[in-house]
């Protein structure tokens, strides 16, 4: 059987076949061309903003304090069988754990220890290996980092008042330097400096700036006012007595603040006296160092040094002679006059230390300090220093010379004295004319009548 197309599809078969052979005849149409683009001005280059650091929702292992403790954190959350409104109840169910953990350092005892802070130290002796070989690390090293170890332990609770890292870590050593032919004893502090603004005194002529956080009208070494003219601060603190009492005797104060202004109002009264005896060391114009506190009052014997002994800061191949004119917090040392640490470094101000590393040596002569303390004698001071590092073996540079910045009062001009009056002279009876009365005779006054 043979299939074929349907008789009445033919017509639609035979119109498909021609349609596509005119179809195959046609020359495609040529392809249009791409538009061409607008141009467009180049859009300045925005800069990529530098991304904002995303809070991660999870405990932060490392952070850093502002004051240079490394802080390591850890979320730690255990099970408990009591419900939430119970377990709030308690607070030990949630707390913080503060551990802070510290290393002792050791102090430096040999030459190379002191070298490898201190390339110039070595040079500026002249047998400081002798003396390094027959030193002994003073007590004063271990107490003063059990001291600071007992400071942050008291403020645990408070780590913004917690000791910087660098306030900790302040002290090199403490050697208890002698001299094995002339016993000359020295005390060899290596340690960082830091600025002391303190002192006034209104017997010299001097301004001083007290505007300091931590500033002192007055320092460990004092003497009697020589004069009647009022310490600066005097009448500040008197006003700031006067402020409190006025407060006190408020209605309704506190307690808590009534017991503050009767503090406050003690501790203004105890620098009033101060001032009204004493005059004190000036930072600004004085030479002088300040130890920790509890070296001259806890301690006794030959290495231990007292208020107005002698010193010689040494630094950068070049030395300074000075006297311990103050005492500071026991936790910390390395402290020097504005007018020292200047000479040292003259950025140097209330608010920027001198030297930060531990470069600078104080050379403390125990016992040397004179009989009774007296106005600074800038160059007293330097021969006895002079005298005392000669005893301990000599140095192979110059003490420095201060300058005396004192001007001294300005000279009242004096109030000249009224002419005297000349003595009038009596003329001989001959040669005075009747008419004239004598210069001795008071006139008579011409009566005046009433109504004329």
């Amino acid at each position: 059987m043979k299939f074929g197309v349907p008789v009445w599809m033919r017509g639609f078969v035979i119109l498909a076949l021609v349609q596509m052979a005119m179809t195959g005849c046609e020359k495609p149409a040529p392809p249009l061309p791409p538009p061409t683009p607008t141009p467009t001005a180049t859009p300045t280059p925005v800069p990529t903003p530098t991304p904002i650091p995303a809070l991660v929702r999870k405990p932060l292992p490392t952070a850093t304090l502002f004051n240079g403790l490394a802080l390591e954190s850890a979320v730690v959350v255990l099970p408990s069988n009591e419900l939430a409104s119970t377990d709030r109840k308690e607070a030990r169910n949630y707390t913080v754990e503060v551990t802070i953990r510290t290393q002792l350092p050791r102090p430096a005892t040999t030459l190379e220890d002191i070298e490898a802070e201190n390339h110039s130290l070595p040079s500026v002796f002249k047998n400081l290996p002798e003396l390094i070989s027959g030193a002994h690390v003073s007590p004063f090293f271990k107490k003063i980092y059990e001291l600071k170890t007992a400071d942050i332990r008291r403020n645990l609770s408070k780590l913004d008042a917690v000791l910087t890292r660098h306030n900790f870590y302040d002290c090199e050593t403490i050697l208890e330097l002698q001299n094995p032919v002339s016993s000359r004893r020295a005390l060899l502090f290596l340690a960082d400096m830091d600025v002391n603004t303190d002192g006034s005194d209104g017997d010299r002529n001097v301004k001083v700036d007290g505007s300091s956080s931590t500033f002192l009208p007055q320092t460990s070494y004092r003497w009697p006012k020589q004069s009647e003219r009022p310490n600066p601060f005097l009448s500040i603190e008197e006003k700031k007595v006067a402020t409190l009492t006025a407060e006190a005797a408020q209605p309704g104060i506190k307690a808590a603040r009534a017991e503050e202004i009767k503090s406050e109002i003690n501790l203004s009264k105890r620098r009033i006296y101060d001032m009204k005896k004493w005059s004190f060391l000036i930072a600004d114009t004085d030479p002088f160092i300040v130890l920790p506190g509890f070296i001259m009052r806890d301690f006794n014997g030959p290495f231990v040094p007292k208020i107005g002994d002698y010193a010689v800061v040494i630094y950068n191949g070049k030395a300074y002679p000075a006297i311990v004119g103050d005492s500071g917090p026991s936790q910390k040392i390395g402290e020097a006059s504005m007018l020292l640490c200047r000479e040292i470094n003259s950025r140097s101000s209330n608010i920027a230390r001198p030297v930060s590393d531990l470069k600078v040596a104080y050379l403390v002569f125990p016992g040397s300090g004179d009989e009774k303390n007296a106005p600074p004698d800038l160059i007293v001071w330097r021969e006895k220093c002079y005298q005392l590092t000669e005893e301990l073996g000599g140095l192979n540079v110059d003490l420095h010379v201060w300058p005396n910045l004192v001007p001294p009062w300005p000279t009242p001009t004096p109030t000249p004295s009224p002419e005297a009056t000349p003595e009038p002279t009596t003329p001989s009876p001959e040669a005075t004319p009747a008419s004239t009365p004598s210069p001795t005779s008071t006139p008579e006054p011409t009566p005046v009548t009433p109504g004329v």
